[in-house]
């Protein structure tokens, strides 16, 4: 009763996972040896001297020799179809290449805009940061001060004086990447930049300390929301500007009675119609509790209060800075962290521009127009893309600059196409191999969006990869009950997901490329021969291969995880292959004899 049982939870959960029809590896002949030049030339000559069939079972079994990967890869993806003339391969060829060509003329009309974009905004940034250093010169010769604060600050002068040196070191560090002048004109420009620094209030800005959208600035046109965070990342120099401003005004007007609230405002709008002038007598509103002094001992223990509090402001504004970055850098999935080789932002971590309201949709010079959704789109899909593509595979012989440009080009064509997807990291990973048997970037191309159309399953925005774990769990349970009882009691990992990356990459990460090749063309081939769920059975015996180390070692999630990260790139993969089609027959046989 008991094994009747266990043959019917068999077939119900895991006759799907396997063709019914049993393919024998000896008949019609030994496959052992795999599809051989000589087999393949011969069944180009005639494509009536080999079945299709034929051809898989043989790879199934056997592989593919290496030098014929190339011309048979992209028969078992799907690019051609077995049976196809010559005349018709070079057909499809030439479809293909235009396709591609197509496709790559679309994205860099795009990228184009989103570089001069990016370009445009670096250099709004330069000049921000340039032309507060200047107005600060003007606005030393006069200052903004109430009777009220002006008493109190001569008392703590003193004390305040190390928090002036503390804010002027750090200004000097931060403008001198910028500024190329003498050590002696770099020294007077950081006191005149910290004393001026109270009365100034920055482009577009209102005293809250928020950025205004009328600003005359042409890198405070709406930004795009995925790059938000780098608005305020362009000047610490404005950080200070802003906060020591909003958090002066309290202060002041707790002596000012007579001083209406709008005064302000109207102060940032004057200054802002000003800033070329020599003079800015007109900065500020003159009623009876304001005047306009010389900047004295009393006036600069007024600033040296206010910078004290900015001070205070812009450093625990930079961890939460850090941490912004630090949760944009993950949103992207990115496992290595973000470089600050300055205070300002690099040209490719510029936000881009987007349109204004009456602006119309950006063109590039063939004529294409492109929405600004679209170019915050693929904004983002190419900064990651290219971070992805100079680490991928950096260690391989094949990946030199010039080849990871074809890698590059190969996979921004495919976002392009695939634009609401987009680019998740991993994909790079599955595109390089195909890159490095091919060598050709259309066929490549071909070849890996035939090869998405499953992969594209198994990550986030698809549902196949909590398949593939109950699948595992289902597999595990019937063929090895002892193993699934040893996972399910030592902290129940029977969810198994540390198989994640297994799935998503098929493997890559944990073979060499070498055996990469191998795994892959077997997968291919058995969807056709034996299961189009192979995957799972190469994951199972990647267990199965370890097992009397689990069991005796009694790990636990953390043990199994830390062991096969160790064992990367140190499999038998003949072994694990032959076992893995071990692992299909006797599903196959169970469900057989039913």
């Amino acid at each position: 009763l008991a094994y009747c049982r266990h043959l019917s939870t068999v077939r119900t959960h895991l006759s799907a996972l396997v063709n019914h029809n049993i393919v024998s590896p000896d008949v019609p002949c030994n496959a052992s040896s795999g599809l051989t030049v000589d087999i393949w030339q011969r069944y180009l000559q005639d494509s009536a001297s080999y079945e299709d069939q034929e051809l898989l079972r043989l790879i199934y079994y056997g592989g593919i020799q290496h030098e014929i990967r190339k011309a048979v890869w992209p028969f078992l993806l799907g690019h051609y179809q077995f049976g196809m003339t010559e005349a018709e391969r070079k057909e499809a060829d030439d479809q293909i290449r235009a396709c591609y060509e197509h496709t790559m003329a679309e994205w860099l009309g795009c990228e184009a805009i989103v570089r001069q974009r990016e370009k445009e905004s670096h250099a709004a940034a330069l000049a921000k940061c340039s032309s507060g250093a200047s107005l600060d010169s003007h606005i030393q010769r006069m200052m903004h001060r109430d009777s009220t604060i002006s008493n109190e600050s001569s008392q703590s002068c003193s004390s305040d004086r190390q928090n002036l040196a503390r804010l002027q070191s750090d200004s000097s560090s931060s403008t001198q990447v910028f500024e190329s002048v003498d050590e002696a004109e770099q020294a007077e420009a950081d006191a005149q930049l910290e004393d001026g620094k109270q009365s100034k209030i920055p482009n577009g800005t209102v005293p809250n300390g928020t950025c205004s959208p009328d600003s005359g600035h042409p890198s405070s046109q709406n930004f795009s929301i995925t790059s938000g965070f780098s608005e305020r990342s362009f000047s610490n120099e404005d950080s200070a500007l802003e906060t020591a401003k909003s958090s002066a005004s309290p202060q002041g007007k707790a002596g000012e009675t007579d001083v209406p609230a709008s005064q302000d405002l109207d102060s940032a709008q004057q200054e802002e119609k000003l800033q070329g002038q020599d003079s800015l007598e007109g900065e500020f509103p003159t009623s009876g509790s304001v005047d306009f002094v010389p900047m004295g001992e009393s006036a600069a223990g007024v600033v040296r209060d206010h910078c004290a509090v900015a001070l205070t402001v812009v450093e625990s504004w930079a961890d939460s800075k850090d941490e912004k970055q630090s949760l944009v850098e993950s949103e992207d999935n990115l496992s290595e962290e973000p470089e600050m080789e300055s205070l300002y932002p690099q040209l490719d971590s510029l936000p881009v521009a987007d349109l204004t309201n009456g602006e119309a949709s950006a063109v590039s010079s063939t004529g294409v127009t492109y929405s600004p959704e679209l170019l915050d789109m693929y904004t983002v899909n190419l900064h990651r893309i290219e971070k992805d593509v100079q680490r991928c595979d950096r260690n391989y012989w094949y990946f030199t600059p010039a080849n990871l440009e074809k890698l590059r080009n190969i996979m921004c064509s495919y976002i392009w196409q695939h634009i609401e997807i987009g680019y998740v990291q991993g994909m790079c990973d599955l595109l390089a191999p195909l890159l490095v048997i091919l060598d050709d970037e259309a066929l490549a191309f071909s070849c890996f969006t035939e090869l998405m159309k499953r992969m594209n399953q198994n990550f986030p925005h698809g549902g196949a990869m909590d398949t593939h774990f109950a699948n595992m769990r289902s597999l595990i349970q019937i063929l090895d009950s002892e193993l699934f009882e040893l996972m399910h009691q030592n902290g129940d990992y029977t969810h198994f997901y540390f198989c994640y990356r297994w799935f998503l990459l098929d493997f890559k990460r944990e073979l060499v490329y070498d055996d990469v090749f191998s795994v892959w063309e077997t997968i291919w081939a058995a969807a056709h021969v034996s299961s189009a769920h192979y995957v799972l059975f190469i994951a199972l015996a990647l267990v199965e291969m370890y097992r009397d180390i689990i069991l005796e070692n009694n790990m636990d999630f953390t043990d199994i995880i830390k062991f096969f990260n160790e064992m990367a790139e140190r499999h038998n993969t003949k072994q694990i292959l032959k076992l893995a089609r071990d692992l299909v027959y006797k599903v196959q046989t169970l469900i057989e004899n039913k």
